[in-house]
């Protein structure tokens, strides 16, 4: 998540119900002026980018409490958490109905992760003062689809390794490699751990919506992908997908761009999707079949980018093949 843009942690999922049994990827930011929850650093024992997360005691204070939070709430599970330096990711199964909602158990156990960090940190001399440990709200992503489960586990299990990858390797992001999608190479340019993004969702409308009896049903769960942070994967061609595109932006989320114009070593994303790229929200993925944006876009042209935006949004996490250039 970039620094420079910070999604509403308050939105929920419209017409869930959050007291049901289910399985959720969790995300809590850190307070900005509370102290770090972990450090990340590389094994030196090996030459392949392997990270050490060592916590840090407010870092042990959120695993002691996710360990309390589950014996509060016998419903709740822990599969997979991780604290990272400024916010932790936790797979929660609630595999009873339960007599809370969801969000007053992560309340509870945020105001306890608080309570905690005073009772053990506020000896004059501490960084701590009387604020809370987390910003407002959380997020929560909702395992709807089969594999999510995994999907979440995976995620949450390589964001380490991610991080590292960022902060060692900044080069990683643009030109040096390219992806690989049924048997075809193709060029790309931004953050390549968009594709790792347990939640993605191709987005395509028909000029004619005639053709589309499920649009509605399609438009919901492009909102939902919009609501939890997902990733939209397409060409974005024309101004019904743009729309979706424009809502996804506003929100904060990440994007996927299927184009058909190659990117040289210099080029640069076009006006506002310049500081997009700058904040690690926009990856494209191009053709590289024509040197420049086309004027026109053949029908052939625009079924091909979709068929590949398609294939990107079904990538699991860590499902990319990545080659060198």
């Amino acid at each position: 998540m970039p620094d420079s843009f910070i999604h509403s942690f308050n939105r929920r999922c419209k017409g869930h119900d959050y007291h049901s049994r289910c399985i959720y990827m969790i995300t809590i930011i850190k307070s900005p002026s509370f102290p770090v929850f972990s450090t990340i650093t590389h094994d030196s024992r090996y030459k392949k980018i392997t990270p050490i997360v060592n916590l840090t005691p407010v870092g042990k204070i959120i695993y002691e409490c996710l360990d309390t939070l589950c014996m509060d709430f016998p419903s709740l599970k822990i599969l997979r958490r991780i604290a990272m330096p400024d916010h932790i990711h936790f797979e929660l199964f609630v595999t009873a109905p339960t007599e809370k909602p969801l969000g007053s158990m992560i309340a509870a156990f945020k105001s306890q992760c608080t309570k905690e960090s005073w009772m053990k940190y506020s000896e004059p001399n501490s960084e701590l003062g009387k604020e809370s440990m987390f910003s407002p709200g959380f997020n929560d992503k909702i395992a709807f689809q089969a594999g999510a489960k995994d999907a979440f586990y995976n995620y949450i299990a390589d964001n380490p390794r991610r991080y590292l990858v960022k902060k060692l390797c900044p080069e990683y992001f643009y030109h040096k490699i390219m992806i690989e999608i049924e048997g075809k190479r193709y060029g790309l340019y931004g953050n390549i751990f968009l594709l790792d993004n347990p939640v993605k969702s191709f987005v395509k409308i028909s000029r004619d919506k005639s053709k589309m009896p499920d649009l509605d049903e399609k438009m919901k769960g492009w909102e939902e992908t919009i609501r939890c942070d997902g990733v939209l994967v397409s060409p974005f061609i024309n101004p019904s997908e743009k729309e979706i595109r424009d809502k996804a932006i506003e929100n904060g989320n990440g994007l996927i761009i299927i184009v058909n114009y190659r990117f040289s070593e210099r080029a640069k994303p076009y006006k506002s999707l310049f500081d997009l790229c700058a904040e690690g929200r926009i990856l494209i993925i191009n053709t590289e079949e024509f040197s420049s944006p086309p004027k026109d876009m053949r029908y052939s042209e625009a079924q091909k980018l979709n068929g590949i935006a398609s294939a990107v949004a079904k990538l699991p996490p860590l499902g990319a093949k990545l080659i060198p250039r």
